[in-house]
């Protein structure tokens, strides 16, 4: 296989990483009731194991980043890949809410390390001008997985029991590891540490410490506004079905009918997004200033968002979430290449890392704010305030990334 067809082979590889993840980390919610009852908890028990794996998820993604700076995407992913679906299998073996919750906790420690594993690895295999699609290619597997994952829980469930809807995805996660090995070989991380230490002068590219990272303006820049706009994704991923059953009075069946939906937009977005930047870059514009338009142009769309409480069509109301949610997954498609052009490549997956543990939080402490939100106000407050958050982001990021260029070292990537 070429070169040209390894990397898009290696893109793809990816892309099913990104769709057992999340099919991984949704079963627990699709199975909510069933587990209930079988394991014998309560509402209390199940926020506190949903807790237990935001925590780990929202600590690692900073940690699994910089051990993806250092081990390199290769084989960091390899390992973390091989943990988290080892993880999701022993969780069908939970006996009780502290089983189940040491079981998350380990889940929700390797599960982020995918996306600065992906970034990496679009950094080592594409130029800057081809960068954003492979990203939104992959990144769009979220979406996928969140499309398939209750059809695929449930039919397992029913067909055998709940322990085998957590062994399965497992088992097709560590069938990845040894594809994502033998494609991803060593060449391609050799041939561009090669060109990276002949710009800098020989050597390898030192990795740059935490201190450092935090001092700079330009980590600030990609960093804050996640805490925004990830809390917008994570609402419509986790609130959207209450939405639609409590405002809109779907059924179970209406879910299955129209439910997919919004996710088949985000997925485009993630593509659509990256690919739109990649064009505009080989049209001439400078990478970073391409990113940052795209960008502002999305956030300024966002807002569409803020009537779906107000419309009286059900119609209407889907598709403004349509385009909320395309726009939601259109701007990470965008953040994350923005982040490898104006960083060293050295720095790449803990700066990635970082922005996943913002953003992490920032879902947290919007989905706190929406439960009493959503009590008091209801549904419509809930969006006006998800509406506001990607122009308050955008806003941060042209303030703090003004004048900002393309980080050298970037250019020097080979077209392997």
């Amino acid at each position: 296989m070429d070169s040209r067809r390894t990397r898009w082979f290696i893109i793809a590889l990816l892309f099913a990483a990104t769709a057992i993840n999340y099919i991984d980390r949704q079963t627990l919610s699709v199975l909510n009731d069933t587990l209930r009852s079988e394991l014998h908890f309560s509402d209390v028990g199940y926020a506190n194991v949903v807790t237990v794996f935001l925590v780990s998820y929202t600590i690692m993604y900073s940690v699994g980043g910089r051990l993806i700076d250092y081990l390199g995407a290769r084989i960091g992913l390899a390992l973390t890949l091989a943990w988290w679906s080892v993880a999701t299998m022993l969780t069908g073996l939970s006996r009780g809410v502290f089983s189940l919750g040491v079981f998350r906790f380990l889940l929700g420690a390797a599960e982020p390390c995918v996306y600065p594993a992906g970034i990496k690895t679009c950094v080592d295999w594409f130029p800057p001008k081809e960068r954003a699609l492979p990203f939104g290619i992959f990144s769009s597997g979220s979406a996928l997985g969140a499309v398939i994952a209750p059809p695929f829980v449930a039919w397992l469930t029913l067909r055998f029991s709940w322990r085998y809807a957590f062994l399965l995805p497992g088992l097709l996660g560590l069938c990845l590891v040894p594809l994502w090995l033998k494609a991803n070989g060593a060449r391609a991380g050799t041939a561009l540490a090669a060109r990276l230490g002949s710009h800098a002068g020989g050597g390898s590219p030192a990795r740059v410490s935490w201190r450092e990272l935090l001092r700079q303006r330009t980590v600030w820049g990609v960093v804050l506004p996640r805490f925004a706009t990830d809390a917008v994704w994570y609402f419509y991923l986790f609130w959207l079905p209450d939405y639609l059953q409590r405002e809109r009075h779907f059924n179970l069946h209406d879910l299955a009918a129209y439910g997919w939906i919004p996710m088949v937009f985000a997925s485009s977005g993630s593509v659509t997004g990256g690919a739109l930047s990649d064009w505009l870059i080989r049209r001439g514009i400078p990478p970073v200033r391409a990113r940052m338009a795209l960008l502002i142009a999305a956030a300024c769309l966002m807002p569409l968002g803020a009537l779906v409480g107000q419309v009286k069509s059900v119609t209407t109301a889907i598709a403004l979430i349509c385009v909320a949610i395309y726009f939601s997954q259109y701007w990470p498609s965008n953040t994350g290449p923005l982040a490898a052009d104006l960083l060293p490549a050295a720095s790449t997956g803990t700066v990635i890392g970082m922005m996943g543990t913002v953003g992490s939080l920032g879902g947290i402490v919007f989905a706190q704010v929406l439960g009493r939100l959503v009590g008091r106000f209801g549904y419509s407050a809930a969006f006006v305030l998800a509406g506001t958050l990607h122009p308050i982001a955008a806003l941060t990021l042209v303030l703090l990334l003004r004048g900002q260029k393309a980080c050298p070292d970037g250019e020097e990537v080979s077209k392997l």
